[in-house]
C-alpha cells in the first residue's frame, strides 16, 4: 500500500484507521491533554484524525456547559458526574461520524466518570445499578481500539486521592487487552511510545523513524535507546 506523503515537501504523513477510538485517559495533571496538543500537531494525511476532549466534546452547548462548570466548579460529586454523563450523551451523534470519518483520539471518556464519581465517593451515595447502568446507557456500543492509562500525576492535585487511581486500575484489569498504562517520561518519550503502540497494534500507518511536530518537538519511536 503507497504511503501518504506531502505534496509540497515530499515528506511523509500518518493516517490513523478510519473507525477507530484512541482514549487518552487517566490523573488530572499526568500529561493527557498535552499528548492530545502534541499529536493534533503532528503530520496527518487529511482529513486526519478528530481530536475531542470529554466532556467540553464537539457541540456548543456542552463546549459552553463546560466552560461555566471550569470558572464555578459544581460542589456536589453526583450533579458533576450526571452533568458529565448527560454531556457524553449528547456529543454521541458527532463522536460516531468523526469515527467513521477518520477515527478519533478522545481526551477523557466514562473511564473518568467512575474513577472521579463512583471511586471517588459515590459508593454508597448512590445505586450502584443506577450509576453504572446509567453509564452503559449512554456508551453503550462504543467501545475503544485502546485506553492510553495516564497513572502519574505532576501536579498536586487534592482529586486525585488513592482511591480514584485504584478505581482506574480497576477498569484497566477489566480490559487488558485494551488498557496500555503509560510509563511516566518527557513528552517527547511519551508521544513516541503512543505512536509505537498505535503502529503495533495496527491503527497507525505511514510513520517514519521519527517525527517533528511544527514547533519543534521530537517524537522518536517508542523506545528510550
Amino acid at each position: 500500500m503507497s504511503q501518504p506523503h506531502d505534496a509540497g515537501t515530499g515528506s511523509l504523513r500518518m493516517t490513523l484507521t478510519p473507525g477507530a477510538l484512541v482514549v487518552l485517559e487517566g490523573l488530572d495533571g499526568a500529561g493527557k491533554s498535552t499528548q492530545r496538543d502534541v499529536l493534533s500537531r503532528l503530520p496527518w494525511a487529511p482529513p486526519g484524525p478528530r481530536f475531542i476532549h470529554m466532556p467540553s466534546g464537539t457541540t456548543a452547548l456542552t463546549e459552553a456547559l463546560y466552560q461555566v462548570t471550569e470558572h464555578h466548579p459544581i460542589d456536589s460529586a453526583l450533579a458533576r458526574q450526571l452533568l458529565h454523563l448527560a454531556c457524553h450523551a449528547e456529543n454521541r451523534p458527532s463522536l460516531k461520524e468523526a469515527r467513521g470519518r477518520s477515527g478519533v483520539i478522545l481526551d477523557r471518556w466514562w473511564w473518568s466518570t467512575v474513577a472521579y464519581g463512583w471511586f471517588g465517593g459515590l459508593d454508597g451515595v448512590v445505586v450502584e445499578e443506577q450509576f453504572f447502568g446509567a453509564v452503559d446507557m449512554v456508551w453503550s456500543g462504543i467501545e475503544a481500539d485502546v485506553v492510553f492509562l495516564f497513572a502519574a500525576s505532576h501536579t498536586d492535585d487534592r482529586k486525585n486521592t488513592e482511591a480514584i487511581l485504584h478505581g482506574y486500575r480497576w477498569l484497566a484489569e477489566r480490559q487488558p487487552g485494551v488498557a496500555v498504562e503509560v510509563p511516566d517520561g518527557d513528552i517527547p518519550f511519551v508521544t513516541g511510545f503512543i505512536l509505537h503502540e498505535l503502529d503495533r497494534r495496527g491503527l497507525l500507518q505511514g510513520r517514519g523513524a521519527g517525527l517533528r511536530t511544527p514547533d519543534g518537538v521530537v517524537a522518536p519511536p517508542g523506545s528510550r535507546d
